[in-house]
């Protein structure tokens, strides 16, 4: 890559530049774009609950994972502004430890922030799941949660009694611990979309509205190749003599997971995926009796004649008097009609 010529007096200098021996302006341009994304996840799902006026429990979780996304993107500006991208050569000697010490906060964030994803997923599944079958879901839940602590403790224990230090080679264990989180990570996430396979398959409707669900519950795919991807840059970075440059490429590969990782989570959220789950009554096509049936609904009709029917309540007002029927709507199947509506 060229060098960049000299910037004109009567213009100010870019805050980053990209050149040979310095990445920065990379790791900037992808981790502004992650935060963009993060951003604009939390607006969707921030506009999602109040719309539909329910909380739910994963709403916390994505709650958590956007925190930790928020620190991790901020983490990284930090070794930015520090140093991180650029050549060993171009580093001043008392930045090395602030640079080693952002990285090493970056990377354990990072991988909570992939564990919290799973997990607000894994409760997601718990609301499409039948009751019979909930158990799996917690059972996911729970494997999730006790695997997040094993995977931050292989990437926190190094070979120096202060790990922030290990970056490169000197650590020979450092890459063997990296491969160890991917498979992790790996192994969740095809667990994540073969799970909700079964429950799909149960869902009394159509085979093209199972087909968008699927679609829609599987795009957590694109976070494997991802977490490949990583490993592959990391195993550059280690191997390089000039860590703080190889690891440019690590780094830009981590935000974008990062921020997938949290764009996944608005996916439930979509317009193919509510048309084909839910109805227009805005009940789900399960076939658990105990989560199919709505709440009694009373319906008014006009007092035509003296007639009761089967079922009904006389209210006498001081207007008129006025026939509440109750009504009780059981949905077994995706063909429902109702005879009144009003």
């Amino acid at each position: 890559m060229a060098t960049p010529s000299p910037v004109p007096s009567s213009l100010s200098p870019p805050l980053t530049v990209d050149t040979e021996i310095n990445h920065n302006g990379v790791i900037t341009v992808i981790a502004s774009f992650s935060l963009f994304l993060v951003l604009g996840s939390l607006g969707i799902r921030v506009y999602s609950a109040y719309s539909r006026r329910v909380r739910q429990l994963d709403d916390l979780t994505f709650a958590a994972t956007v925190i930790l996304a928020l620190a991790q993107v901020s983490v990284v500006f930090a070794q930015i502004h520090f140093g991180w991208g650029k050549s060993k050569s171009l580093i001043a000697e008392e930045d090395w430890d602030s640079i080693e010490k952002a990285g090493y906060s970056a990377d354990i964030l990072y991988i909570a922030i992939l564990s919290s994803s799973k997990a607000s997923t894994a409760l997601f599944y718990r609301t499409i799941t039948l009751r019979s079958s909930l158990w799996m879901s917690y059972a996911l839940l729970t494997v999730t949660l006790l695997c997040a602590p094993v995977a931050i403790v292989l990437l926190a224990v190094r070979c120096d009694r202060h790990p922030w230090h290990d970056i490169s080679t000197q650590c020979s264990i450092l890459f063997l611990h990296w491969q160890a989180v991917t498979a992790l990570d790996i192994t969740f996430e095809i667990i994540l979309l073969l799970y909700p396979i079964r429950a799909i398959t149960r869902l009394h409707t159509a085979l093209n509205n199972k087909v968008i669900v699927i679609l829609v519950l599987s795009c957590r795919v694109l976070l494997i190749p991802i977490g490949a991807i990583h490993l592959h840059y990391m195993s550059q970075q280690v191997n390089s003599a000039d860590p703080t440059l190889e690891g440019t490429f690590a780094t830009v590969v981590a935000e974008l997971h990062v921020a997938f990782s949290v764009l996944v989570l608005t996916a439930p959220l979509m317009k193919p995926f509510v048309a084909a789950y839910v109805d227009e009554n805005g009940l789900a096509y399960t076939d658990d009796a105990s989560k199919s049936r709505t709440n009694h609904k009373l319906t008014p009709h006009s007092d035509r004649s003296n007639a009761t029917y089967p079922g009904s309540r006389m209210t006498n007002s001081p207007a008129k008097n006025r026939i509440m029927k109750s009504i009780e709507i059981s949905v077994d199947h995706e063909d429902v009609e109702l005879l009144e509506r009003r």
